[in-house]
C-alpha cells in the first residue's frame, strides 16, 4: 500500500512549503520480495549493531535472487512517539525497509518508507 504523507520542505529562501510525498510501507516491500522470488530462497536477517541508554541501531540484510542488500536504522528511546515506546522494533522495521529499497522494492521517489517518516 502506498501512503501519502504531507510534510514541510524548506525552500532556498528559508521559507517552508507543504508537500505531499508517496511512500511504500515495509509490509508491502516484504510482500513484494516474496512475490518476486519465483520459487527461489529469500532471507531477511536483522541484528543490533549498537545500543546505549538513549539509542539503538539495527542492521538488516536481505538476500534475494539478485544479490545481498543491507540497511540500517537508529531509534531514540526517549522519543515521545511509538519510536520511544518500541525503539528496537521501529529501528528493525526501518532497517528492513531500507535494505529492501536498496534491493529495488518499494521505491517511489526515495529510499525512506512510510514508517521512517
Amino acid at each position: 500500500m502506498t501512503v501519502t504523507l504531507t510534510h514541510k520542505k524548506r525552500q532556498r529562501d528559508g521559507t517552508y512549503v507543504e508537500v505531499a510525498t508517496e511512500y511504500v510501507t515495509v509490509a508491502e516491500r516484504v510482500a513484494a520480495l516474496h512475490e518476486a522470488r519465483n520459487g527461489e530462497m529469500v532471507t531477511i536477517e536483522t541484528g543490533i549493531a549498537s545500543e546505549d541508554l538513549d539509542q539503538v541501531t539495527v542492521w538488516a540484510k536481505v538476500q534475494t535472487p539478485a544479490g545481498s542488500f543491507s540497511g540500517h536504522a537508529r531509534s531514540s528511546k526517549s522519543a515521545r512517539s511509538i519510536e520511544g515506546e518500541s525503539p528496537l522494533e521501529v529501528a528493525e522495521t526501518s532497517s528492513v525497509g531500507r535494505a529492501l529499497a536498496f534491493a529495488g522494492f518499494g521505491i517511489v521517489g526515495g529510499i525512506a518508507s512510510a514508517e521512517e517518516i
